[in-house]
């Protein structure tokens, strides 16, 4: 998958579908005029994607967004829960 966007443009990846059963749609794939407009989809396609990414055009990753950045920082504050006796 090339992340390098069209010149001027910033192309948003989203992997790793969340429901594959009721959607079986593939990775999102989007080209976006803004950076703005990049993030605000990266980041509403958070629900949908565990990893979504905005790129530029010499494709450097700008932004990074999704459900597993937060399922793991909740992972990080919960403490282990303690073993039953």
């Amino acid at each position: 998958m090339q992340v390098q966007a069209p010149k001027g443009q910033y192309r948003v990846i989203g992997k790793g579908h969340i429901d594959t059963l009721s959607s079986p749609e593939g990775p999102l794939w989007k080209d976006c005029e803004t950076f703005g407009e990049a993030k605000d989809l990266a980041d509403r396609s958070g629900e949908s994607y565990f990893w979504t990414y905005v790129y530029d055009d010499s494709g450097a990753l700008l932004y990074e967004a999704g459900s597993y950045q937060e399922y793991a920082e909740n992972l990080r504050q919960k403490p282990p829960a303690e073993p039953k006796t």
